[in-house]
């Protein structure tokens, strides 16, 4: 007897061998990219789950009209900023994955926060100037506060190694200001400026919504304390560009790291508008913070492998996305 599946899974990427065998499971698996162009149509019609990144290797606003039975998008991505919320229809769930990539990207965190803690990024050899430089001059972490800007899986991770291996006092900023784990005071965004002047390090941690869409500008920036670290390991643009340059600029000793960019409009650009690459005080890496690891995207794709089998089963599946918050 042949097993009529009663859902269709397509995939815009070759899915690891074992995640596509769990999805077959429960539903006719396709990678689209060994879909052949006259196949193409007709398997898009059938399409209930869409497996995807936020755009890049399928071209969803191209596509989207072409899957008239779409039930589910399940993102490989944490981030789902860049997905075209007008083309999607209201009815069609969005699942993003969230947590997928906390543990590399807190690693990555603590590598931008020691390294310019301690000065690494200086390239100067003369003792007295690296020591009394207050762009590179070394500064001890220990015992410090560390305010982390959303409290999710990086926020959590970051807060757990903070406390770990710092002793440091944590605070979080979240939506809500509800409790949250490895964190000794939590707070709601709506008080994010009476906590910055306690902050001796500050980590950017939030999803990019239009609610956060430039939250760090140059009166947040100056409510730092004068020796404040600020690493970015979300999005580029929930810091204004403009204003963190001049305060950079103006402020020696407030140090900057960050692994993402701005978006000009066509993606994340590499090359700021204004000239913060050459600031003694500034120090970025190319956003590899995440799933440039090959075994931490293949990991993070199986974990959206395995968010969208909960859905094809019945269960509740994990982080569903609130698409007011974008639109």
């Amino acid at each position: 007897m042949t097993l009529v599946m009663a859902k269709v899974a397509a995939s815009t990427i070759k899915l690891p061998g074992e995640g596509k065998e769990l999805l077959a499971k429960y539903a006719e698996v396709y990678e689209l990219a060994d879909v052949g162009e006259a196949e193409l149509p007709n398997i898009l019609s059938r399409v209930n789950v869409l497996l995807c990144w936020c755009g890049g290797e399928f071209n969803l606003t191209k596509w989207i009209r072409a899957m008239p039975n779409l039930e589910v998008i399940q993102t490989f991505s944490a981030g789902v900023d860049h997905l075209p919320y007008a083309q999607i229809p209201s009815n069609i769930r969005i699942f993003s994955n969230a947590g997928a990539y906390s543990l590399p990207v807190a690693e990555h965190t603590w590598s931008l926060i020691l390294t310019l803690a301690k000065g690494v990024h200086s390239r100067l050899m003369d003792r007295d100037r690296y020591l009394n430089d207050p762009a590179y001059s070394p500064r001890q972490l220990t015992g410090k506060s560390l305010l982390v800007l959303g409290t999710g899986g990086i926020g959590t991770e970051v807060a757990r190694i903070g406390k770990a291996a710092f002793n440091m006092r944590t605070m979080g900023v979240n939506r809500s200001g509800r409790p949250a784990a490895y964190f000794d005071e939590t707070y709601p965004v709506s008080r994010l400026r009476e906590v910055l002047p306690r902050a001796n390090v500050m980590v950017i941690a939030l999803p990019l919504t239009k609610h956060t869409r430039g939250l760090i500008g140059e009166a947040e920036l100056n409510l730092l304390p004068e020796d404040a670290i600020v690493v970015n390991v979300a999005r580029g643009d929930i810091v204004k560009e403009d204003d963190l340059y001049r305060v950079l600029t103006v402020r020696r000793g407030l140090r900057y790291g960050t692994d993402v960019f701005w978006d000009y409009g066509s993606g994340e650009s590499l090359n700021p508008r204004t000239g913060l690459l050459n600031l003694p005080n500034f120090l970025g890496t190319p956003h590899i913070a995440g799933g440039a690891q090959p075994e931490v995207a293949r990991r993070a794709v199986l974990m959206a492998v395995e968010n969208t089998v909960r859905y094809l089963r019945g269960e509740r599946p994990l982080n569903e996305v609130d698409r007011g918050d974008y639109v």
